[in-house]
């Protein structure tokens, strides 16, 4: 049997090997085109948290309020509590731009500040992803790193000079303490600020320098510090390291003698990885969609190319049975070369599929992937593959065994009827152009003119289906995204206080917002936490019949005191260490942690209420 089929595979090659190509092409880009959607789609939803893992992360970043410095040795006393592996120092400086007359510019403390490490900090423990230019020389005071919001904001590009300007702790005078002329050599990104929403997004952007800047300028003009602090038990010890900093904050020598308040903000990368994984998901699950489709569309044309060369050369497999070649030999009349079409068409498909794979991932972290260029996912290529030769191959095996001429027979009868609705047809009396109408639709034919109707006919409503499903998606999508009031955004713009001793004062502000005709209502918002049962709540105080309050899913809205709204999602906040009393203008607390999933999304105040989202 074999030598007869092989014999008869080199005989018909150069008469169809046409159609053999056909087979090949097909599934080589179509299913080639599906691995790479569902390759890209994976390597889009592993993108964030492979490229966080490749910064070495912190599991806390924490920004205490106290201006003792990296040196000082508090980092020695964090390192020792329970649970943490290592922790890392960044200081902030007291600085501000020059003009190019010599004039202050920009204060380097809210939209922009000035930072530098000697152990490691943003250089190996979160380290920072440099997208333009080069990272900066250790041993070099005048080199900086601009993140893209500091580079936006001061103007700033890779080869830019700035004249910044140093202020001591204690310095009363505009007359800077020391004048540094300093080069950006590099643009880069830190971790934790590649993915996020508009609102919960970094507004603060840095001057990253070096060590040398650092050793210069610690012990006169140090203004604040960025703990990393990594855990040996990973983030199941947030919280608990949480309340063991703010213990250690309360009680230190250290931080007595510096005289702030024991106040902490604390950012969360487990959170933060969650949120950016939320806003990755969608484009994942959309890219993976419509390589599942294509992987569908190219199994089903690969199907019916095979089955339109089985049938093309059915003709010839009954001559083979008028000169007495039994069923085995009918039946692999022509299947060697369309099984070998579908293997390398498989193999293809790998190729199209790796060739693909630079342009994934899709979205933001893309441009900080720490591993461009051409990637193999074996899982993928591997299942596809299999898929392919497996389906493929085996409808052309099953095909093969039914044409035979030895299994037609008593099928070729059953034809002769042709279709029963077109028999229905000719019982109801549908005129005869209707009839031909249906039988060019509905029967194969016989022969050479045979044709794959019902394959035809499904991957017809198949297309159909998918561009009907696609266009309104898409059209619901964009409904979506043009109305926020539709997903709970029942609001134009926010405005928060920020660097403040507390809440923005409502009889100050009312008045002002009332007399402004481009208004249309206003509501006063306070945030703050309660602590229930030792349990850490975040709440929201507004008046009762609030003109604009969080959309309702269930019961009603608030109409007096007493009452209470529950949210289905916990958001960053500020969480005290004790509990808290609440009145309706303000909450007092003498300590609280602010925690958030966004890098410095609030500033602290001796209001609990008044750590407020920019």
């Amino acid at each position: 049997m074999l030598t007869v089929a092989w014999y008869r595979f080199r005989a018909t090659f150069r008469r169809r090997w046409g159609a053999y190509l056909s087979i090949v092409l097909l599934l080589g880009l179509v299913g080639g085109l599906a691995m790479g959607s569902i390759a890209g789609a994976r390597r889009t939803q592993s993108s964030y948290p492979t490229f966080l893992a490749g910064t070495d992360p912190s599991d806390l970043l924490v920004q205490p309020s106290t201006a003792v410095a990296c040196s000082s040795g508090l980092i020695t006393q964090i390192a020792r509590l329970p649970h943490v592996k290592r922790v890392s120092c960044a200081d902030s400086f007291n600085a501000a731009t020059r003009t190019p007359s010599g004039g202050l510019g920009t204060v380097l403390l809210a939209q922009v500040e000035l930072i530098a490490s000697a152990d490691g900090e943003y250089s190996r423990q979160d380290r920072i992803t440099i997208t333009s230019g080069h990272r900066a020389d250790p041993a070099q005071a005048d080199q900086i790193i601009a993140t893209p919001t500091a580079a936006a904001f001061l103007g700033l590009h890779v080869g830019s000079h700035v004249s910044i300007g140093i202020w001591t702790n204690n310095q009363r005078s505009l007359k800077p303490y020391r004048v540094i002329h300093m080069t950006v050599v590099g643009v880069g990104v830190f971790n934790t600020q590649v993915v996020q929403d508009d609102i919960d997004r970094g507004n603060t952007g840095f001057l990253l320098g070096t060590s040398a800047l650092l050793h210069e300028l610690e012990a006169c003009c140090q203004s604040g510090t960025y703990d990393g602090v990594q855990l040996s038990g990973g983030s199941r010890y947030d919280t608990t390291v949480e309340h063991e900093y703010a213990h250690l904050l309360d009680t230190s020598p250290i931080t007595a003698a510096s005289g702030a308040s024991p106040e902490l903000q604390v950012y969360v990368t487990s959170e933060i990885e969650a949120e950016a994984q939320r806003a990755i998901r969608p484009e994942a699950i959309a890219l993976g969609m419509f390589g599942v489709i294509a992987a569908l569309a190219a199994l089903l044309i690969g199907i019916q190319a095979v089955s339109r060369q089985l049938r093309g050369g059915a003709d010839e497999a009954a001559v083979l049975r008028a000169i007495g070649a039994g069923p085995p030999v009918t039946s692999t009349d022509g299947l060697l070369g369309i099984v070998g079409a579908v293997v390398a068409g498989s193999f293809l498909a790998i190729a199209v599929a790796v060739g693909l794979s630079p342009l994934a991932p899709f979205g933001p972290v893309r441009a900080v992937d720490p591993s461009p260029g051409v990637n193999f996912d074996w899982t993928v290529l591997g299942l596809g593959v299999l898929a392919q030769i497996v389906i493929v191959g085996g409808a052309a095996v099953a095909m093969a065994y039914r044409q035979a001429p030895h299994h037609v027979t008593s099928r070729g009868r059953a034809r002769e009827h042709g279709s029963s609705i077109v028999q229905v047809g000719l019982a109801a009396g549908i005129p005869v152009a209707g009839i031909a109408g249906l039988r060019f639709a509905l029967e194969g034919g016989q022969g050479r003119s045979t044709v794959p109707v019902r394959s035809v006919m499904l991957g017809a409503v198949l297309a159909i289906t998918v561009v009907t499903a696609t266009i309104t998606f898409g059209a619901s999508l964009n409904t979506l995204i043009s109305h926020p009031n539709l997903y709970g955004w029942n609001f134009d713009y926010a405005l928060y206080s920020t660097d403040g001793y507390g809440p923005v004062p409502s009889h100050v502000v009312a008045p002002l917002l009332a007399h402004d005709h481009t208004v249309a209502s206003t509501t006063g918002v306070y945030f703050g936490t309660v602590e229930i049962d030792n349990q850490v709540v975040p709440v929201q105080v507004e008046p009762a019949q609030a003109t604009i309050a969080p959309p309702v899913l269930s019961g009603h809205r608030l109409d007096g005191r007493g009452q209470v709204v529950l949210g289905s999602a916990r958001w960053p906040s500020c969480t005290s260490g004790s509990a808290t009393r609440w009145s309706w203008k303000a909450a007092v607390s003498p300590r609280f942690v602010c925690r958030s999933s966004a890098r410095l999304p609030c500033r602290r105040s001796a209001r609990c209420s008044a750590c407020t989202r920019r």
